[in-house]
């Protein structure tokens, strides 16, 4: 299937918790919804609809067009993780059939990453002096930062000690590795042949 198809599968994987940090914008069941039982808001104190209102470009936006902006802002998330985890237009459908929670990772960071540039960019004065630049100048951090010896990621806690950009880029390898380097071949995928590769590339390792 294309990566748009595969989009429209994976794009529900996570939802968006009403997190009351917004009460007149109340957020609607597709924005609810998490195939996974994961949302957007656990992966970083940062990404919050409050947050997200404030940044976001409409000045003057309702209820629907808010919820809209939602909506456009995980399907562009997921879009990007199928993007940068596979180099072609395409992706064997049955690695999203047996395997959707593999991205739950790679699409939570991303968003992270998107919603703190929607704050660290923010040309609005008042959120600005909200903000503060310890606040701003911490997010930046949060984001960008690398341990002294990345390579311990696959230790038991210790990718938590890395920036979330460097954890996203870990996150997108371990989905190559799973499914083989798409960028340079596409494989017929069974699921007796994903097993096999699996304990191949060791991804039972404790970070996974």
């Amino acid at each position: 299937m294309t990566l748009q198809e595969a989009k429209d599968i994976l794009v529900t994987r996570i939802g968006w918790r009403d997190d009351k940090t917004v009460s007149d914008f109340p957020l609607s069941p597709i924005n609810l919804q998490s195939d996974s039982g994961r949302y957007f808001q656990s992966e970083h104190s940062a990404v919050t609809i409050a947050n997200i209102m404030d940044c976001q470009p409409i000045r003057v936006i309702d209820e629907i067009q808010f919820n809209i902006f939602l909506e456009q802002m995980r399907e562009q998330v997921v879009l990007q993780v199928l993007s940068d985890a596979f180099e072609r237009n395409y992706v064997n459908g049955k690695i999203l059939e047996y395997y959707p929670t593999c991205f739950d990772e790679a699409i939570s960071l991303r968003m992270v990453i998107v919603v703190s540039e929607l704050i660290m960019t923010t040309t609005r004065m008042n959120i600005v002096e909200r903000y503060g630049k310890e606040f701003v100048g911490k997010l930046n951090y949060d984001i960008y930062r690398e341990a002294p010896n990345k390579f311990a990621i696959r230790q038991v806690n210790y990718k938590y000690s890395m920036g979330i950009s460097t954890r996203y880029a870990f996150a997108l390898d371990s989905i190559q590795r799973r499914f083989g380097d798409q960028r340079n071949r596409m494989k017929v995928i069974t699921a007796g042949q994903v097993i096999n590769n699996n304990e191949q590339h060791g991804i039972y390792d404790s970070w996974n």
